[in-house]
């Protein structure tokens, strides 16, 4: 069980530290945007940071499907319970957004995992929230000038 569970904790970590990676490109990205455009962001311009902020958090959270599918697939134990890569994958996905259908399980003693994937997907994806949360934040205090103006 030791062994699980550091598995289970690597694929964390990895995954945290991809978590952290994608949210410092994005804030970077999302603040030079409001320091080159802070006096008039039209709507194009947020609709299309908002666009943005979206797809690259859902990118993210499709790489880190990928590191779990990946560590299923290959680790000799679980490799058993999955006829294909893309079984592995889309047991990694349902698992990951905790949907758990069932459809597909593991039967080995690393099943383990699988409720260590789901704490992770509740987490970062609840990481990935509060960062669209924190950007629209910033889209209303950047437009607030603006609306009071028209007033």
């Amino acid at each position: 069980m030791f062994r699980i569970l550091l598995v289970g904790a690597i694929i964390i970590t990895i995954n945290v530290i991809l978590q952290a990676l994608g949210n410092v490109l994005l804030v970077r990205k999302t603040n030079h945007h409001f320091l080159r455009e802070n006096a008039s962001l039209s709507n194009v311009a947020i609709a299309k940071l908002l666009t943005f902020s979206f797809l690259m958090i859902t990118l993210l959270h499709i790489s880190q499907t990928f590191v779990w599918a990946i560590c299923y697939y290959i680790h000799p134990t679980t490799s058993v319970d999955f006829q294909s890569f893309s079984e592995a994958l889309y047991f990694s996905l349902v698992t990951f957004t905790t949907l758990g259908y069932g459809d597909i399980t593991m039967n080995s003693p690393w099943r383990l995992l699988s409720g260590i994937e789901a704490i992770n997907g509740i987490m970062l994806i609840g990481w990935s929230t509060a960062m669209m949360y924190s950007l629209i934040q910033k889209i209303n205090m950047a437009i607030a000038p603006t609306i009071n103006k028209t007033k």
